[in-house]
């Protein structure tokens, strides 16, 4: 399927590479992405997984199928990988408290049953709901889900601490 409602914007260029998936700014709309991912089933995966989170406000939202897209800019004519449409959401802040995304964490598997193993900073924005900022997955491909240690070595999902469950222990800091 090709998307011809968006295009995305290689003028203003800005892409946001992870292992399997790069994020594209979208021409004209400043508060939507294009998740490109390295396979048609990759792509199809992630947005499943988003799709379930979303609902709950665990997620941004999906607003298209898989497919493909054009490019404005540098490659008239070019098509993009597959992947989706998607509402941005604020990154970069290495700043979350380790409570917070332990919070997280557990919102997810209460409502979904997922597992988020991938819980680090690279993996979290922000969205605004009701005017608030809310912390949120943004990492929805098969790695994030899959596993039996995370990223903070813990063989439970979450940032806490497995010897003693606690979020400011010396181990973790603050």
């Amino acid at each position: 399927m090709f998307n011809t409602k968006y295009r995305i914007d290689l003028y203003e260029y800005y892409s946001d590479d992870g292992g399997y998936c790069t994020l594209f700014k979208i021409l004209n709309e400043p508060s939507l992405g294009f998740k490109e991912f390295i396979s048609k089933s990759r792509a199809k995966y992630a947005r499943k997984i988003q799709l379930k989170l979303s609902k709950h406000d665990l997620a941004p939202k999906v607003h298209s199928k898989v497919c493909k897209m054009g490019y404005e800019g540098f490659f008239p004519g070019k098509k993009s990988g597959w992947g989706y449409v998607t509402e941005l959401a604020k990154t970069g802040n290495k700043k979350v408290r380790l409570c917070n995304i332990q919070r997280l964490v557990d919102s997810i598997y209460d409502r979904t049953k997922l597992k988020f193993w991938d819980c680090h900073w690279a993996n979290l924005g922000y969205i605004i709901r009701k005017g608030k900022k809310k912390l949120v997955c943004i990492d929805t491909g098969k790695e994030t889900w899959d596993g039996y240690a995370n990223y903070f070595g813990n063989t439970d999902p979450g940032p806490k601490c497995s010897y003693c469950l606690k979020y400011k222990c010396k181990c973790l800091g603050d």
